[in-house]
């Protein structure tokens, strides 16, 4: 099977309020021992986000899941080390429970440059996803690929939707964070694309139009990688265990290879609609069917998605750990369903409680 990578996003809370913390610098210093790698001279690497709030880390590219899930639960277990011992939390949700004062952009001349572009907005945009990259060698085959799974992005985003609240209240929205992000120019559904030049002379055009500082700013729920011979899909929430990483994951390579690109050609209209109702109800939306564009429930979605994907994941070894993670998904919820029960439950005590659980290490 091909390569892949994960890139997760995490904001540091204060333990006791959920309110984001400055504390990002210090967490890379102390997890990377100034190297820029985890663990030091490793293979994944933990980097500054937009915020002095936030980190991201970033796995190797790797074929199998079991590499990729030892490098996401050894950086996890480190961060939430080094959170407790500041008296915070380190937090995979896509936006936090409580904001407070206006968010501090990290000091880089990018992070800069995308401050001014972005303006006021760059006070309120505390958002945190998860990154998948699918390796694809040939680029006109990462432009089809993109089209084929431009039609599933709404279901992606209703099972890993995972931002519930904001400013210390329910959003009302399973994915606060889609929301938010769609104050963005390029965010949602990308547009169906002909052929590699006509994705590359869109984006050199919106750059040339200063809609867009560069090609690295494209935010597309899905889109072709500026850096890497990847699809990289963006769409997701950032999630709160690394099992709903690992699910999301091996979903996205399955469907890489698998999701149908004929009779699936949708206006960008339609999946980004599609793409609002998975961000206001999560689970619980109608959506585009992914093939026939006619409404279908989410979760009847997901038996679609299942059988789609199944000959890759079986390829890949991956099919019971689907299977099993889209049971439990479906049992007990997407993090949004979770962080509401968890609040409904106790209130800030709840959700404090939901966060903070220990993640396991790696085997």
């Amino acid at each position: 099977m091909t390569r892949f990578g994960i890139e997760e996003e995490f904001a540091l809370l204060d333990e006791e309020t959920l309110v984001p913390v400055p504390l990002g610098g210090a967490a890379i210093d102390a997890l990377t021992g100034g190297t820029g790698t985890f663990p030091p001279g490793g293979a994944g690497t933990v980097k500054k986000e937009f915020l002095t709030s936030q980190v991201e880390f970033a796995t190797s590219p790797v074929q199998a899941l079991a590499e990729a899930e030892s490098q996401l639960r050894m950086c996890r277990s480190a961060l939430t080390d080094f959170a407790r011992a500041h008296r915070a939390v380190a937090v995979g949700m896509g936006t936090p429970f409580g904001v407070g004062p206006a968010g501090t952009v990290t000091a880089s001349d990018r992070y800069g440059k995308i401050a001014r572009w972005l303006g006021l907005i760059s006070d309120t945009h505390h958002v945190n996803g998860l990154h998948v990259h699918v390796e694809i060698p040939d680029a006109e085959a990462r432009v089809r690929a993109l089209n084929a799974v431009r039609p599933w992005l709404p279901l992606l985003l209703a099972l890993s939707a995972n931002s519930a609240f904001a400013d210390a209240r329910d959003t009302g929205h399973a994915s606060w964070r889609s929301i938010i992000m769609r104050r963005l120019p390029l965010f949602g559904s990308p547009p169906r694309f002909i052929d590699v030049d006509h994705y590359h002379a869109t984006v050199d055009r919106l750059v040339r139009a200063h809609v867009i500082p560069d090609a690295a700013s494209v935010s597309w729920a899905a889109r072709i990688s500026a850096r890497y011979p990847t699809l990289e899909l963006r769409v997701f929430d950032a999630q709160l265990c690394a099992d709903d990483t690992l699910l999301l994951a091996a979903l996205c390579r399955a469907l890489v290879f698998t999701a149908p690109a004929e009779g699936s050609v949708h206006e960008t209209d339609a999946v980004q609609t599609s793409l609002w109702a998975a961000a206001r109800w999560g689970m619980d939306a109608t959506l585009m069917h992914p093939v026939s564009g006619e409404p279908i429930p989410a979760r009847s979605a997901i038996d679609l998605l299942r059988r789609t994907t199944a000959p890759a994941l079986e390829e890949s070894g991956d099919l019971a750990l689907v299977n099993e993670h889209l049971a439990r998904v479906l049992r007990d919820g997407n993090g949004a369903e979770r962080q509401r029960a968890a609040h409904r439950d106790s209130g800030i005590a709840g959700l404090r409680a939901l966060v903070s659980t220990p993640q396991p290490a790696a085997a």
